[in-house]
């Protein structure tokens, strides 16, 4: 039986400009489902999918600055917990909705996934993830005012940067397992897993976010994926990337690692370093291509295939 690991996008809950309120995730939660299930929920594939959480954790960021006059902060790695559940719980609901409605009877879960880090990473000490909201100058300025934090610059506005370690291992992966090969339609490493680290034979929390597409490649290694897809904002590959002008249908991983330089880390170059890794490792097919045109990438039909 296949095996498929899906990484959604930002844009299956948030599209560029919109406010993140519930109402507005919850709809685009719904419009994600109706593109992801159908033929892709039958009985002959497992399906195991991914999300990123960058907007909600940084938003959880913000409320827990501004509101901890009146209430203590929390850790970074506790509110990726949180949006983990936030996120899973909204998908979950729309999934099954969806289901119901095209008349597959097949259950959906979360799992709050944990994912061990080193806790030596040397990216503790230069962060390099952004997470939440853009500012322009002005705006960075009246945040820094309120709180010290790293920053990055993104074209002309700003953003917050925190550490981002690489994932070593997950720790309920016996358990996304199981439910896998009950028939679940698992929900997992939502944006790239509560980051832990071993201290002596217990875990702590870190406070770090993963980058969702590494732990998406770790996951479909690790569960032996028949194949790997990336969903995102974009119809396929384009090697010269945002011009959009050149693009890639079929590409050897082995080509694809040669050229991945070209490509800002903040872009899509973490995508391309998952999917070359997981094909390198496991020796099967990574996808990457629009989110609501899931079903012919899933089958060949659009996107771009690495192999």
């Amino acid at each position: 039986m296949e095996t498929i690991v899906m990484a959604l996008g930002g844009n299956a809950l948030l599209n560029k400009g919109e406010t993140p309120t519930f109402e507005t995730q919850l709809k685009n939660a719904t419009r994600t489902a109706k593109h992801l299930l159908g033929t892709l929920a039958n009985r002959d594939k497992r399906i195991v999918i991914t999300h990123g959480n960058g907007p909600q954790v940084g938003n959880e960021y913000l409320r827990s600055e501004y509101a901890s006059r009146e209430v203590p902060r929390l850790p970074l790695y506790i509110m990726n917990a949180e949006t983990q559940a936030l996120i899973g719980s909204i998908l979950e609901l729309a999934f099954m909705k969806e289901l119901e409605r095209i008349g597959i009877n097949r259950k959906v879960t979360t799992v709050v996934t944990h994912v061990v880090v080193n806790g030596r990473d040397s990216a503790f000490r230069k962060p390099t993830k952004p997470v939440g909201p853009f500012y322009t100058k002005n705006q960075l300025k009246r945040e820094l005012a309120n709180e010290r934090f790293s920053y990055a610059k993104f074209g002309a506005k700003y953003r917050r940067i925190v550490p981002s370690p690489k994932p070593i291992s997950i720790v309920e992966l016996n358990e996304i397992k199981t439910l896998m090969h009950e028939g679940y339609i698992v929900l997992c490493c939502g944006g790239g897993g509560v980051p832990v680290s071993k201290e002596g034979s217990s875990l702590k929390g870190s406070n770090a976010v993963i980058d969702k597409d590494a732990t998406t490649r770790l996951l479909a290694n690790s569960i032996g994926a028949t194949e790997m897809v990336i969903l995102t904002n974009v119809d396929k590959l384009y090697l010269d990337y945002p011009k959009m002008k050149q693009p890639v249908s079929r590409m050897a991983a082995s080509e694809l690692e040669r050229k991945i330089n070209r490509f800002e880390a903040g872009t899509m170059r973490p995508k391309l370093e998952a999917c070359v890794e997981f094909v390198r490792k496991s020796r099967k097919i990574a996808k990457i291509g629009d989110l609501f045109d899931a079903d012919r990438v899933v089958h060949g039909k659009a996107g771009t295939i690495i192999y």
